[in-house]
């Protein structure tokens, strides 16, 4: 529960899937957009990397809604049909969701 005085709201969230450099991430996925896809923390989207460096298997995914939604709105369940989509064709491990208080993201 938040007990500030700040507007919260879920932005989107991470995912780490079991998946190769090579994977083909859908752009699109129920209400949310494909924003970047990480390896160990580097971003791999039209970065030309060495695979053999960063390809360990498990990329962190980020997919965010179009605009940031209140907490109370269903988004726990949004965000696990989007997940349980995904978990279709890839393995996941750890899901995180992203928060914005007051207009101001609260990830990194």
């Amino acid at each position: 529960m938040n007990t500030s005085n700040s507007q919260r709201q879920v932005a989107g969230f991470d995912v780490f899937i079991e998946a190769p450099f090579t994977a083909q991430i859908p752009q699109q996925l129920a209400d949310f957009k494909l924003e970047c896809t990480a390896s160990r923390g580097t971003k791999l989207k039209g970065v030309e990397l060495e695979k053999r460096i960063l390809d360990v298997h498990w990329l962190c995914v980020r997919y965010m809604f179009p605009t940031p939604q209140d907490v109370n709105a269903g988004t726990s369940e949004k965000i696990l049909k989007a997940v349980e989509q995904l978990g279709q064709k890839y393995n996941w491990s750890s899901l995180i969701k992203l928060y914005v208080a007051d207009g101001k993201p609260q990830y990194s």
